[in-house]
């Protein structure tokens, strides 16, 4: 009879360390995600542009992937998003990469891209007067690898989004909105499965008075309608400035 009780005891033992060790493995895993670097950045005084591989999309809801903007943003702003990664064949696979203005501002701005075979898509905003709300949501078809993502704001024209297609949020006031940083993630807790597999998601932001910059010269609507403009005429500026 001892002896089964010490057998008992000891199996006990032999899984509780197990499982403190397992724990102990997914939370470096998902630290190492958290802090994971762009492979690639370009700035100029009007513009900022980063890359990260596939994994940020594997980073866990509580542990996202932060990236800071180096010069303030202000209120007008267009981002385009080129979604190029593999997700697996799973229709809950996904990719939420929110906007945030800084601390102690709860506003951000929310973008889902769903893998699988469903491509569903959301946007959605957070602020404190109304909390968090879907202002769009498609549940199949919603967006394209061959498309880029375009989100925009001005501060006579609210937030605008055109999902490679068409016009899915037109100017919705948020009363301003400054953003300071994004985070990405996919997981909704650190023992989910992987979401993507392979390549790459990369953001072009381009920002600042409209005097000063070529872009706002045209409609903004006209902008968000045609997502490739962006990413166009970021490569003229550069070009155009002298070395």
């Amino acid at each position: 009879m001892r002896d089964k009780m010490a057998l008992r005891m000891f199996l006990l033992m032999l899984l509780f360390g197990f499982l403190i060790q397992h724990g102990s493995v997914i939370g470096q895993g998902q630290e190492r995600l958290q802090n994971i670097q762009p492979i690639k950045t370009t700035e100029t005084k009007s513009s900022e542009q980063f890359v990260y591989p596939f994994n940020v999309s594997n980073a866990d809801r509580r542990n996202p992937v932060n990236y800071s903007f180096n010069a303030p943003i202000g209120e007008n702003w267009i981002l385009t998003i080129q979604n190029n990664m593999s997700y697996a064949l799973r229709d809950d696979a996904k990719t939420i990469i929110r906007l945030h203005e800084a601390s102690p501002s709860e506003k951000f701005v929310e973008i889902a891209m769903f893998g699988g075979t469903s491509d569903k898509f959301w946007t959605a905003v957070n602020t404190e007067e109304s909390g968090y709300i879907k202002v769009y949501e498609r549940d199949t078809d919603g967006w394209s690898k061959d498309e880029s993502i375009t989100v925009g704001h001005g501060n006579n024209q609210g937030l605008s989004v055109n999902n490679g297609q068409r016009i899915v949020t037109d100017r919705l006031s948020l009363d301003g909105f400054n953003p300071s940083h994004v985070t990405i993630y996919g997981k909704d807790s650190s023992n989910s499965p992987l979401n993507t597999y392979e390549g790459t998601i990369s953001f072009d932001l381009i920002f600042g008075d409209p005097s000063e910059s070529p872009v706002y010269y045209l409609p903004f609507a006209m902008l968000v309608g045609v997502g490739g403009l962006v990413v166009v005429l970021v490569v003229f500026k550069k070009r155009s400035n002298p070395p």
